[in-house]
């Protein structure tokens, strides 16, 4: 039986260096495109067992060599990790009407805006707060749109707040400073904005590279339709915080401070004041209903695993 092709477009950022191991190890056959500037992570023995591709997707879309390799690969499969603009998503589009290739891209659990409801389901009204939101609520929109009419078969996955080994996270702050962890581990104060009731939900990116390959093994039912991405639970800032000190039997020292009060101390810290004041907790009832997918890690798993790397490259000192 002759394998099926799988196009990962980005495949050597943090989701893409989940994903396509667990391709590699269900035989799929995998070609990756990538400009080319990032390393694989972690290193492993499947990485002879892909296709590197290197391309600049923004540049090589402009004179149609991209639409062309994208062709020429003749992918039953085309992963979509760096779509960011809507012209991108038409290009793809254009490219895939008619032919029998299931795309699924990246989406974002941002294209919810502030968090009207707990958990937020998939059909949930679309109020993005940022350019980043607003672009990927457009390509939702485009790709779901170009289905309904038959044109693609296309799926959106929105993964909430990636948490694992390979880069930092969302602090309790809000940030992604790992200064903030580190004095935390070292029993400091740090800053809590609006008391840090705020949700954060965590996800792994193991789980956000399982629920594609389950939407591609699946695809009958995921074709047409959008999923949330996180864990089984979401965190508060609060509980964020409390819960990374325990990690090192630290008591959690802050001071609560108003984003107001902090702006006219310290200036508009405009990362965490988007984490803050849009929260983040969604409904993972969808993806299990429909695609019988649940996290494998919770929110605190996340965060531990998330920690253990930063300690094990350096970047999280810990006194023994």
């Amino acid at each position: 039986m002759k394998r099926k092709k799988v196009l990962v477009i980005g495949g050597t950022g943090h989701i893409g260096s989940y994903l396509i191991p667990s391709l590699v190890a269900r035989e799929y056959e995998v070609v990756v495109f990538s400009r080319g500037k990032t390393s694989l992570y972690p290193e492993s023995f499947w990485e002879k067992e892909i296709k590197m591709i290197t391309v600049d997707r923004e540049k090589e879309e402009k004179t149609g060599h991209w639409q062309a390799l994208v062709e020429e690969t003749r992918a039953d499969i085309i992963v979509d990790i760096i779509c960011f603009e809507p012209e991108s998503a038409q290009i793809l589009i254009d490219t895939l009407t008619g032919k029998d290739v299931h795309l699924l891209s990246c989406g974002t659990v941002w294209v919810y805006g502030k968090t009207r409801i707990v958990p937020t389901p998939e059909a949930a009204p679309r109020f993005p707060e940022n350019d980043y939101a607003r672009k990927k609520a457009i390509i939702e929109d485009k790709l779901l749109q170009a289905t309904r009419e038959g044109k693609i078969q296309a799926t959106v996955i929105h993964p909430g707040h990636i948490t694992g080994p390979g880069k930092t996270f969302v602090t309790p702050f809000g940030d992604h400073n790992p200064e903030t962890l580190q004095k935390i581990i070292e029993g400091k104060e740090i800053y809590l904005l609006d008391g840090g009731f705020s949700t954060l939900h965590h996800v792994h990116p193991q789980d956000v590279a399982s629920l594609f390959l389950r939407a591609i093994e699946k695809e009958s039912k995921a074709i047409g339709e959008s999923f949330n991405c996180g864990a089984s639970e979401a965190m508060t800032f609060w509980g964020l915080g409390e819960y990374f000190a325990s990690l090192f039997g630290k008591e959690f020292y802050f001071q609560n401070i108003s984003l107001e009060e902090y702006t006219e101390k310290f200036g508009y810290p405009e990362e965490a004041a988007q984490h803050i004041r849009q929260g983040c907790c969604v409904s993972m009832l969808k993806a299990q209903e429909v695609l019988n997918f649940i996290p494998r890690y919770s929110a605190r798993e996340a965060v531990a695993s998330a920690t253990d790397d930063l300690i094990k490259r350096g970047i999280l000192k810990v006194n023994k």
